[in-house]
């Protein structure tokens, strides 16, 4: 008997039942796959954007110093400030090669214009931020003529968005107290796409926010290079001992990260294994169903001379076929609406990482095929049980 054969006129026979079947397994896959995907796709974004702070320490004002380095990645308010007296310690640091200042703050760039009223993150840094950023290149333009030029340099995609060109006036909001004032410059460089948050904000000298707001309140985080062959763990611990400063290291913030990120597993292998569960309950009602409305043929076959044995393979021929194909479905169906997914994710989370947070790779995809074809024998073993009990005389007898 060639089993393969007639394992597929049979699934042709019922193409409802074996579309239906299909249509199902397949969504759950694609649940499955989705999660797997996201779970390393999220990994590898935080990972990514950790390491794209290109520094050795960051100096924030007194409170959590992990809440601050979180905001000041995605552009977030930071309310208290440092003293330039406390620039000055940390600069004075025998161990420290460079530290540069940073302010951050919400904005509008363009308001009231056509392309324009952009929402994002104004930073003023000074020049020597590039050197802390490797990654950091112009695809247009320089860098700032000096610390206290008015001049501005936008991430490449605000740059798109804003479809901005070099010399063009751009108007952004600046928080002045209670007061809201509109201020103007020229756009003097547009970064090249790094991949990381910087693509989306507004750059302007930090000499320039320091005279709008004066020095009580522009100074919301500092950011650190050490000497080479010095011991970062021990300057952050100098550092921390400033009044008013704390300090975090890039080793502790990729610590606290891998925390977070452990705990994010955690709850995605949960929701794999209820994934998994509903697919094998699922598969294991139909097979059941299947073979129930099939005990006049599975008799027949029997009465035929066909063993238990070859009843199983085939019934498992069946569903390992079906399984296969809902799997290569579900896989493509979630490639599909990744984009949709990730638009989803981020209007749910607004410190998500930027880059992609859904990492498709083969070997994932062929474990995933791999695991849904186990599921689907596993799935064969309980019906499997009902063969056994059919009596080829008794189904001729009703016959």
């Amino acid at each position: 008997m060639n089993l393969a054969k007639l394992a597929y006129k049979n699934l042709w026979i019922r193409s409802s039942r074996t579309f239906l079947t299909i249509l199902g397994v397949s969504i759950v896959i694609a649940i499955f796959f989705s999660l797997f995907s996201f779970g390393k796709g999220y990994e590898k974004a935080l990972e990514g954007e950790f390491s794209s702070l290109g520094i050795h320490i960051l100096a924030v004002p007194k409170g959590c110093p992990y809440e601050a380095t979180s905001l000041l990645l995605h552009g977030g308010d930071i309310e208290s400030s440092l003293s330039f007296s406390k620039l000055e310690e940390i600069r004075n640091h025998p161990e420290v090669l460079l530290a540069s200042p940073l302010y951050s703050r919400h904005t509008k760039v363009n308001p009231d214009q056509s392309p324009g009223n952009y929402e994002t993150a104004l930073y003023a840094i000074e020049n020597d931020l590039f050197k802390l950023k490797p990654y950091w290149k112009l695809a247009q333009g320089a860098s700032f003529s000096s610390n206290e030029a008015q001049e501005v340099i936008l991430g490449s995609q605000t740059a798109q968005v804003l479809q901005a060109s070099l010399g063009q006036e751009i108007t952004f909001i600046v928080h002045i107290g209670e007061e809201k004032k509109k201020v103007s410059a020229p756009l003097v460089g547009i970064l090249e796409q790094s991949g990381t948050s910087d693509d989306n904000f507004i750059f302007i000298p930090f000499g320039w926010i320091k005279t709008l707001l004066g020095e009580e309140e522009v100074i919301k985080a500092v950011a650190i290079q050490t000497m080479e062959g010095s011991s970062i763990a021990s300057v952050s611990e100098d550092l921390s001992q400033i009044t008013d400063v704390q300090t975090v290291t890039y080793r502790q913030a990729q610590y606290t990260l891998q925390r977070l990120l452990d705990t994010t597993r955690q709850l995605l292998n949960l929701a794999l294994l209820f994934t998994l569960l509903l697919g094998l309950i699922g598969l294991i009602n139909t097979m059941l169903m299947s073979i129930e409305e099939r005990k006049k043929e599975m008799g027949m076959l029997k009465a035929l001379g066909a063993k238990n044995q070859q009843l199983i393979q085939l019934v498992l021929l069946e569903t390992t076929i079906m399984v296969f194909i809902a799997a290569i479905l579900g896989i493509l169906w979630s490639l599909a609406f990744s984009s949709l997914i990730e638009t989803a994710i981020r209007s749910l989370v607004e410190s998500a990482p930027p880059g992609k947070l859904s990492l498709f790779s083969v070997p994932v995809a062929g474990m995933t095929v791999l695991i849904s074809v186990l599921v689907g024998g596993i799935s064969v073993l309980l019906p499997s049980v009902s063969l056994l009990k059919i009596s080829p005389l008794e189904v001729i007898r009703n016959e």
